[in-house]
């Protein structure tokens, strides 16, 4: 999704590197707006990705084998999921991927195929759709479904907000008023719609530490951690403890 408006000001893309690592930070939620300008004095805007509504559908097993794998194994970790965009307005636009994420110990397998629907006809469908629960089929060309049928089960909202690190070039988005637009009822039974109390920023880069240049952000209550919005969302819904 491009809207040139949205690209004032803002820095050459970095290109991709082969170690390029992803580090992700919390943040109390109350504190996004400070972060968020902030983090326009720090860095520069992305001159691809305007700031954008993330809709995610994310599958997992009837046995929720994936929430399983992320709340008790640092070793096998899978994750499938269907995204697209909107405009801050909730209008949607461009295409629709198919994801997935494998981790086996320190080897990763992503993946990732585009459904032949645009967006603004995916954001309308059910979690129930055929159509959804067929499209980790487009994946099976690389091995990652197994046996395992996976099926919808949340649909993830939340504002990103990307920029790119002056210094060391490293892409940066922040991750706010992260909710669950829907559940799937048979898996999910309690559905709560409000937002989490926490945002995510995630670097991406080359380096193990947050750059030098973003660490003022530290005094807003950033901390480095794992981070499943998967998770915690089932977590905030379910009221259970992690």
């Amino acid at each position: 999704m491009r809207i040139s408006e949205a690209t004032r000001d803002v820095a050459p893309l970095p290109a991709p590197g082969a170690d390029e690592r992803e580090l992700k930070f919390t943040m109390p939620a109350g504190r996004v707006h400070l972060a968020r300008q902030r983090l326009q004095r720090l860095c520069r805007r992305d001159p691809e990705f305007p700031s954008a509504i993330v809709w995610t559908i994310y599958y997992d097993t009837p046995a929720l084998v994936s929430l399983g794998e992320k709340l008790n194994s640092d070793y096998l970790k899978r994750k499938i999921r269907v995204r697209w965009y909107s405009d801050l307005a909730g209008r949607a636009s461009g295409p629709v991927f198919v994801e997935a994420k494998m981790r086996v110990g320190t080897r990763r397998l992503k993946a990732r195929a585009r459904l032949p629907y645009p967006a603004e006809d995916v954001a309308s469908w059910d979690l129930d759709d055929p159509r959804l629960q067929s499209a980790p089929l487009l994946l099976r060309a690389d091995g990652i479904l197994a046996q395992h049928g996976w099926q919808p089960m949340m649909q993830i909202r939340y504002r990103r907000d990307r920029f790119i690190e002056p210094l060391t070039n490293s892409r940066v988005s922040l991750d706010a008023d992260i909710s669950a637009a829907a559940v799937n009822p048979r898996f999910v039974p309690v559905a709560d719609s409000s937002p989490i109390a926490t945002a995510v920023l995630e670097v991406k880069g080359r380096g193990d530490e947050l750059p030098v240049v973003l660490r003022p952000l530290l005094a807003l209550g950033l901390h480095k951690r794992s981070f499943s919005k998967f998770l915690v969302l089932y977590a905030h819904m379910t009221r259970t403890l992690l």
